[in-house]
């Protein structure tokens, strides 16, 4: 297989069909089990989806020509940045952790790290995963093929930091049935699958959306541990935080790219509902995340920043803005 066309020579590309991947929901074991199948699409895809030049070994398929510099900046841009979280030391954050920490911050640090741990394995196994699968032009495939690896760099690093700061098994067990039974983290995979994986979906609307995914969805979770971990507390979880916050808004930069490349640009009003729908679920998650007050930041200024993320990746999409949100005090944004 090449660039997503199935069985086929240069001379007969066009009249190929693109794989693409159905969701399936089996429901007739104990429980339900949903995978990926392949299927075949009777539509060709949109430009950003055919190779640049049709076949095996053509010259757009190697970087001896780049038809797209800015796609292929921001891929040597973000590979330009990568790390290793084996070289990220944390025995000032166990410290930390054991002494000055206090248990609202705990609470909040783990059930992101849980949360984060699981969204990219996520994040990698459906995904970009179908982005990869599904885009042709040489400059994205080098992109996503990177941010794979990054992915998996951002899991292990999060696995790292609960080793090291939640070393028990039971409470680490405790955290995952937490991710992995919380009702607002469970509507983030499904919209995700709504938006992105199901074949009836345009490739525009696949990329606004895991614009979404980088941008609303994680985006306060970053915000929450860059407050906790300031003032030059959580040495470790800040660098890894800050590392990882760079990544996304590459992903972000290069998906928002890869929208002006397409010829038929989405309607404003259905960027907005898909925008919509992605900060209701954003915001059930922050009220499940901060369900015990804390005194160091408060659920309307995470509610308002949810608001602010949206309008951001409007403006970086390139449309008009939602909620005319103001970024909190006290917050940070990458």
């Amino acid at each position: 297989m090449v660039h997503g066309i199935s069985n086929c020579f240069p001379e007969t590309a066009a009249q190929c069909k693109p794989a693409v991947y159905k969701v399936v929901v089996d429901l007739n074991g104990e429980q339900p089990v949903v995978y990926l199948q392949l299927t075949m699409s009777d539509s060709m895809p949109s430009p950003s989806l055919q190779p640049d030049v049709g076949g095996f070994a053509e010259e757009s398929h190697t970087v001896l020509r780049t038809c797209h510099p800015k796609l292929w900046q921001l891929y040597t841009s973000a590979r330009e940045v990568f790390w290793n979280p084996a070289n990220i030391v944390l025995d000032t954050d166990v410290q930390h952790w054991d002494t000055i920490v206090t248990l609202s911050e705990k609470r909040a640090v783990s059930r992101i790290l849980s949360f984060l741990a699981t969204a990219d394995g996520f994040v990698v196994d459906t995904i970009v995963g179908r982005l990869f699968q599904e885009v042709a032009i040489m400059e994205a495939k080098y992109f996503y093929g990177f941010q794979l690896a990054m992915e998996n760099i951002h899991a292990e690093a999060y696995a790292k930091l609960i080793a090291w700061l939640i070393p028990d098994y039971n409470d680490q067990q405790s955290l995952v049935h937490w991710s992995t039974g919380l009702p607002s983290i469970a509507f983030k995979n499904i919209w995700a699958i709504k938006w992105i994986l199901e074949d009836n979906r345009t490739f525009a609307e696949r990329l606004v959306a895991f614009v979404c995914v980088e941008g609303i969805f994680f985006s306060p979770s970053f915000a929450v541990i860059s407050k906790i971990s300031g003032s030059d507390k959580m040495p470790g979880l800040s660098e890894i935080n800050r590392k990882v916050s760079i990544d996304e808004q590459f992903h972000i930069s290069f998906s928002c790219a890869m929208l002006r490349t397409l010829e038929e640009r989405l309607p404003e009003d259905t960027v907005k509902d898909i925008v919509r729908e992605a900060v209701d679920i954003e915001i059930e998650y922050v009220r499940d995340l901060m369900n015990v007050p804390s005194p160091l930041i408060s659920i309307v200024d995470l509610q308002e920043y949810v608001h602010f993320c949206a309008d951001q990746v409007l403006s970086d999409m390139g449309y008009g803005v939602m909620y005319g949100a103001s970024l909190p005090s006290g917050l940070s944004y990458p």
